[in-house]
């Protein structure tokens, strides 16, 4: 199975080199190779997006995934970027995380065309990237939602703010989402077709070197459709939240608060996050809260599910990390429980290169 995900990944690398030998081509990747046991309960659900699931018995694939990243500059105002990724959870196959062409129109503005991460929380971007954070995987209760990706435009505006580091992204587009993976697993199997129409939202960022402030929102029309039975046909849905970090000396605190509605099937969830670590030599020890409420409606939707984890990272150089994270999960949900408690130990190495 490696030996077919790397062979893969080579031979794209191979082609997209080849196809830009006379443009400045950069290459870089990244991977992460982690085990993991839940001692509680039937499974756990360590990762809802790619629906990385642990039973008890250790397990190598929810959490590992390999990536590697082009950049192709043809001048100085434009560039193509692709990212191919394969998750452990999905039998590793290769899938196109990001592939859009990037328009300087000047030193501050940007326009980009084509497939990106949808932008909806602060590790969105980088979520696959597991050496960009501490814990192995980003809080699981917060970051739930079944759709990552869109297709479509982003208009990014980066200005200087005196001390302040700025971003501004506006962004519209869609995602058509056949089987979709959490969904699906959701429902026990039966086939789940998901579509995030006329997609528009915005993003806005402010940072410098202690503090970093971060807030989002986003509209979109939702078609779902369950074997052949059509649940949510072009139903407004609206995000939003907000990101709060600090990092003062050897300390660090995280922060994120989310909200999503369908007001027209009443369905009101409220996620958050709050994360705290201490940074001794090259290890960083954390301890992470995270949540998810959902509004309950009569005789369904009574979501509810939180989990405590513990955990540290150990840089071992610049490009290579170790990690162990010790999660606890309590899943308040009667009618509507995902897969009830659970606890679950996992650790790995997550580099780049």
């Amino acid at each position: 199975m490696l030996k077919h995900v790397f062979t893969s990944l080579f031979s794209i690398v191979v082609i997209f080199t080849s196809t830009a030998a006379l443009c400045e081509t950069k290459i870089s990747g990244f991977a992460s190779m982690f085990a993991g046991i839940a001692s509680k309960g039937d499974q756990f659900l360590a990762d809802y997006p790619n629906t990385g699931l642990y039973d008890d018995d250790i397990s190598f694939a929810p959490d590992s995934s390999f990536g590697v990243q082009l950049k192709t500059r043809s001048s100085d105002k434009l560039e193509f970027i692709i990212q191919l990724i394969s998750h452990g959870a999905h039998e590793f196959q290769n899938e196109i995380d990001w592939a859009y062409i990037n328009y300087n129109i000047d030193s501050e503005l940007s326009l980009q065309m084509g497939r990106k991460r949808l932008p909806l929380y602060f590790y969105s971007d980088f979520y696959d990237l597991g050496f960009a954070y501490y814990w192995v995987r980003p809080p699981s209760d917060n970051y739930t939602w079944q759709i990552t990706n869109y297709n479509g435009l982003s208009l990014v505006y980066e200005p200087e703010l005196g001390h302040w580091d700025a971003s501004f992204n506006l962004y519209l587009g869609r995602e058509d989402d056949k089987e979709n993976h959490l969904l699906t697993f959701l429902a026990s199997n039966t086939p789940v077709d998901e579509s995030w129409k006329n997609i528009i939202g915005f993003v806005a960022e402010l940072s410098d070197d202690i503090f970093e402030y971060r807030f989002t929102i986003m509209f979109s029309q939702l078609h779902r459709q369950v074997g052949n039975i059509v649940l949510s046909d072009d139903v407004g849905q609206l995000f939003y939240g907000f990101s709060f970090n600090a990092r003062i000396d050897q300390f660090t605190f995280l922060s994120e608060l989310n909200h999503y509605e369908r007001s027209n099937d009443n369905i009101f969830v409220d996620t958050s996050m709050f994360s705290f670590g201490y940074k001794v030599g090259k290890t960083i020890p954390h301890i992470t809260y995270s949540n998810l409420k959902q509004k309950q409606r009569a005789g369904n939707g009574d979501e509810h599910h939180y989990t405590v984890s513990i955990g540290a990272r150990h840089n071992l150089n610049k490009t290579t990390a170790l990690k162990m994270q010790y999660d606890d999960t309590t899943d308040k949900g009667v009618t509507t429980p995902v897969v009830g408690d659970g606890k679950l130990l996992s650790f790995g190495v997550d580099f780049i290169f």
